[in-house]
């Protein structure tokens, strides 16, 4: 018995010790999110403050590998930062696992202490808790407000000959601004050309900088003929080929619709398909309307790579 109550504690010390002076992580959490690693990891991208009523807590990304973790800093003062190294793991098409590892780059011996000190709070772990539940709150009601549906079929893009208005270097949260832009330019073409149209309104994009999420795109009208309409300088005539693709349904605000793109790529991953990262997303319903954004109706397309 004087053995095991011995070697029990020599276990405790260890792992004390190699909690306190070695384990690279003070904390952890875990929790869940809706959707696949593309969107989640797109959603912790975009988290810019940690508190969003303070002046400090402005967050910066240090690391990021697709789809799997994410490494942030946050300034929580002149003197004072964290480090926070999210890991995703996939559960199904619906929803994805998060693991977030929490480091500290002062105090980290007496925060550590203060942690496994069963006889008072810490301060330091109740703050991160607080601000944690606030932000799975507000990614909880973000994702909300949209709904993504993959296919797990490789399917083909509809074959179409368009009038389109070009864009370049639009900023992914700014595409669909620029597409109400661009909108009145496309109408007036049809209306002063009397050209039928022929399906309903997409958007595909023709470069995408992933480094600073900017985009080149064409905003078309699919149409019956194209061959006796001539080019303006704000229209260009073109034809896209049916090609095979990832595909996806997004309800939501078209707005929003870009976070399932990440969702296509992460996709293409886990079936070992090489993709061109230029989406394709058709439109089926008018924001002006119906306001119930959830009604709102896209096809996501990724091409396959040739």
């Amino acid at each position: 018995m004087k053995k095991n109550l011995i070697a029990l504690l020599v276990l405790c010390i260890a792992g004390l010790g190699w909690y306190l002076f070695i384990k690279k992580y003070d904390y952890q959490f875990e929790t869940t999110a809706r959707y696949g690693p593309g969107a989640v990891l797109y959603e912790l991208s975009e988290w810019k403050k940690l508190n969003s009523s303070g002046n400090s807590g402005d967050i910066e990304i240090v690391d990021r590998t697709d789809f799997n973790s994410l490494t942030q800093r946050i300034k929580l003062d002149s003197a004072n930062s964290l480090e926070l190294k999210w890991e995703l793991e996939k559960l199904n098409d619906s929803s994805t696992a998060i693991t977030l590892n929490v480091l500290s780059d002062k105090n980290k011996l007496g925060n550590r202490i203060d942690i496994v000190n069963p006889f008072q709070n810490s301060s330091y772990i109740d703050t991160l808790k607080q601000n944690i539940l606030s932000f799975k709150r507000e990614l909880k009601d973000h994702q909300e407000q949209y709904k993504i549906t993959p296919e797990k079929e490789v399917t083909n893009t509809p074959e179409m000959e368009c009038i389109c208005s070009s864009s370049n270097n639009i900023s992914l949260t700014g595409k669909a601004a620029e597409m109400m832009r661009t909108i009145s330019v496309l109408e007036n073409y049809i209306l002063k050309n009397k050209t039928n149209l022929r399906g309903y309104p997409f958007l595909k994009v023709t470069n995408w900088d992933r480094d600073k999420d900017l985009i080149d795109f064409d905003f078309c009208f699919p149409v019956e003929d194209i061959s006796h309409l001539k080019e303006t300088q704000n229209i260009q005539l073109k034809k896209y080929p049916s090609e095979k693709a990832l595909k996806l349904i997004f309800n939501g605000n078209y707005r929003l619709s870009h976070v399932s793109w990440f969702d296509l790529i992460s996709m293409a991953k886990d079936l070992g398909l090489e993709v061109e990262e230029g989406p394709m997303e058709i439109y089926y319903d008018n924001p002006k309307i119906d306001s119930d954004h959830m009604n709102w109706k896209a096809e996501i397309f990724l091409p396959l790579a040739k």
